[in-house]
């Protein structure tokens, strides 16, 4: 194992341990869009990024079942 795929799947693994949800990563995605961005998230604007987090999230899900059905 490369030390990239150990800091992924460290990553997946810390995320499943700090009980990571579908807001914590509506909110991460409006904190990368910016100050503003995290601010009108924070005030109840959240629709977009809630649906860009769930659409991130179900085609990851696809693809883990791709790659699943592969071996």
């Amino acid at each position: 194992m490369s030390i990239i795929q150990f800091r992924r799947a460290k990553l997946l693994q810390d995320a499943k341990l700090s009980g990571v949800t579908v807001a914590d990563i509506a909110r991460a995605m409006a904190t990368m869009d910016g100050a503003q961005a995290l601010s009108r998230f924070d005030d109840g604007f959240t629709s977009t990024y809630f649906n860009k987090a769930e659409a991130l999230l179900d085609l990851a899900i696809e693809c883990a079942l791709e790659r699943h059905r592969g071996d």
